[in-house]
Parts: C-alpha cells; sequence; structure tokens
C-alpha cells in the first residue's frame, strides 16, 4: 500500500494554492487582450471543446459564462471535425478550448476549423508551446506546472481558477477577480479541516456512488466522479440536482453513497430537496454546505463567491479519494491502464 506523504497526487493538490496565486500576473496581458476584443465584437454565442477532466472545467464553464454573460455555451463534439470532417460554421462566436497538455490530435484540428469557420479561439493549455496553444489567437497559461500523477488535481483547479478570471475580465468584475485572489488561501485551510475518516470507511466496500451538484458545481460533480473511477477504481456518476427527480433515484440506495455539493446561491434549495429525496431512499448521504438534518456535514470553507465555492469542494475531495484509493489497496499516482496523457481522434 503507497504510504501517505508519498503519492505523487497528494503533493501536487497541495501545490494548487501556490500556483494559482501565479495566474494573476501572467494572465494579465492575454486577459485584457480578450476583454478588449470581446467590448470590440461582442460574440453571439460561444464554443468550448475539450476532453476528460478538461471537458468538466469546460462544463462548469458553460454554466458560469451563461450566467454571467445570457449567451448559450455549447459543447462541440471533437469527431465531428476529426473523424467526420465537418467544416465548423463560427463566424461571431468565441471558441474556447482546454487542454492540459495541449497535444491531442482532435483538438488541435478541431482548433484550426474553428479559427479558419471564423471563430475567435482561445486555448487554456498548462503548456504555452504546444501545438494547441499556437492554433489559437489568445493563450491563457494556467501556470499548473508539471503534473506527474495520472489524476489531475492542481490543473484541474487551475483551469477553473482561469475561467473565472476570464469571466471577471469579460464582464469587468472586480468582485470576482478578488474572489479568485482569496482563494489560494481559503484552499489551505480546507486542507487543514479534512473531511471526516466516516465517510472513507462507508466508500471503502461500495460498488457504486453518485455526485450532485447544480450549475457551475455540476462540472465539478462529474470530475469527482471521474477521480472515483480513475483512482479508487469505484463506479460513480454525476448528476444535477435538478435530475434527480427524473429517473437517476431509482438507481440510488443503502448500497451507493452520495455527495452533495451544496451552493449559497440560488440554487441552493434545489440540492437541499435532493439531499432529503435521496436520504429517504436509505443512501449514505454526506453533503458540503447542505443544511438538511441527517446529512453527514462536510467541513467545507465558505468562500462568498458562486464560481469559487465548487473550487474549495473540489479541492477537499482530493484528500478524501486520495486516502480511499490507498486504503482499498491502490495506487492513486498510478491508476491501471491508464496514461497522462492521451492522444485521440
Amino acid at each position: 500500500m503507497i504510504g501517505e506523504t508519498q503519492t505523487r497526487m497528494a503533493i501536487e493538490a497541495a501545490e494548487a494554492p501556490d500556483r494559482i496565486a501565479l495566474q494573476a500576473a501572467s494572465l494579465t496581458e492575454p486577459l485584457a487582450d480578450l476583454a478588449a476584443k470581446w467590448s470590440a465584437s461582442p460574440p453571439r454565442a460561444i464554443v468550448t471543446c475539450a476532453r476528460g477532466s478538461s471537458d468538466h472545467a469546460a462544463l462548469y464553464g458553460k454554466y458560469a459564462l451563461e450566467i454571467a454573460t445570457g449567451l448559450p455555451v455549447a459543447s462541440l463534439g471533437p469527431s465531428v471535425v476529426s473523424v467526420h470532417e465537418t467544416p465548423l460554421r463560427l463566424d461571431g462566436m468565441l471558441y474556447i478550448t482546454v487542454s492540459q497538455s495541449g497535444q491531442s490530435p482532435d483538438l488541435l484540428r478541431c482548433a484550426e476549423a474553428a479559427r479558419a469557420g471564423g471563430a475567435l479561439v482561445v486555448a487554456i493549455v498548462n503548456d504555452s508551446a504546444s501545438p494547441l496553444a499556437g492554433a489559437a489567437d489568445i493563450v491563457l497559461d494556467m501556470q499548473a506546472g508539471p503534473e506527474h500523477a495520472v489524476a489531475a488535481t492542481k490543473s484541474f483547479l487551475c483551469t477553473l481558477t482561469t475561467i473565472a478570471r476570464l469571466i471577471a475580465a469579460i464582464t469587468d468584475s472586480p468582485a470576482t477577480d478578488a474572489a479568485v485572489d482569496r482563494l489560494p488561501d481559503q484552499l489551505r485551510s480546507g486542507s487543514n479541516d479534512p473531511w471526516p475518516s466516516e465517510i472513507v470507511d462507508r466508500y471503502i466496500d461500495a460498488g457504486r456512488a453518485f455526485v450532485i451538484g447544480r450549475g457551475p458545481g455540476l462540472g465539478v460533480a462529474a470530475e469527482l466522479a471521474l477521480k472515483a473511477k480513475e483512482v479508487a477504481g469505484l463506479h460513480a456518476e454525476a448528476f444535477s440536482a435538478a435530475e434527480v427527480q427524473h429517473g437517476p433515484k431509482a438507481a440510488i440506495g443503502p448500497d451507493s453513497p452520495v455527495i452533495l455539493l451544496g451552493t449559497e446561491d440560488a440554487a441552493k434549495a434545489s440540492v437541499e430537496e435532493a439531499a432529503r429525496t435521496v436520504s429517504a431512499l436509505g443512501a449514505p448521504t454526506f453533503g458540503s454546505l447542505v443544511a438538511v438534518p441527517g446529512i453527514v456535514d462536510l467541513p467545507t470553507v465558505r468562500t462568498g463567491h458562486p464560481l469559487t465555492q465548487p473550487i474549495v469542494q473540489a479541492g477537499a475531495f482530493y484528500g478524501f479519494i486520495e486516502k480511499l484509493s490507498r486504503r482499498r489497496g491502490l495506487d492513486p499516482d498510478n491508476p491501471p491502464s491508464l496514461r497522462k496523457v492521451t492522444k485521440t481522434l
């Protein structure tokens, strides 16, 4: 079994606060460029393109951008270009591609097609010299630094904060900028108050699990479910709190623990209603910022902003899932059959 202080995953996750703090200076110029282009020619829609953890970050961005701008945000399936070779018609649109490595051939071909199709292409990457960065009009380097563990941790958090900074720039929101600037200290505070061992104990023998969120938190819920699969070998699915009543609850029961990511915005009541529903089905239920009787409370730092709250929740989850992986006899740094960089078409 891998020792706690020896895992790269734990070490890299702990680096996230410092990496996020580095972003502000490096992103100032490209975000000012993007804000000027946005102001001069506001896009008529926004398109995202990504895979894996980066696509979950893009889902966070979808809700955050739609709430902040009122514009529709659509996810482009990379195979539309890389397999089906369909020309893109994106005149007057903003195209945001997200990739930690910036090396996947399908994302590169899509970015080139988007640019040829009239879009302003923004690349969020962790390597400003990558092929994907070279295909973009504007490059946003997330500044996560080298990440060697297969499971993305600091790079995912840095992608979310880059998206939050992007939104602050195009909407001229000092409040959002200030919220991201507070985040490193909040993440450090959260690591000093980890989730209780009870939750690890309840997951050791679980065969399936669920993560529920809403709004920007849904993308984070999807990523947490992926992490459960990747590093703990636990089949987990993510659902919107609004969808629980539409069918997912039929699969929830005493053998399927549930984590709910609460909010402190307009979606708060719907997440709490979902918590009452799953708890009544007998599922072991754990809640971050979910004030419902009978729900095991997950210690959570309140950030005071809806875009940074899910980021703190993700940071806390990493500590939990790394411990669960080791308790299940696995190596969180090297999930079986997975590689750090995946190149798809």
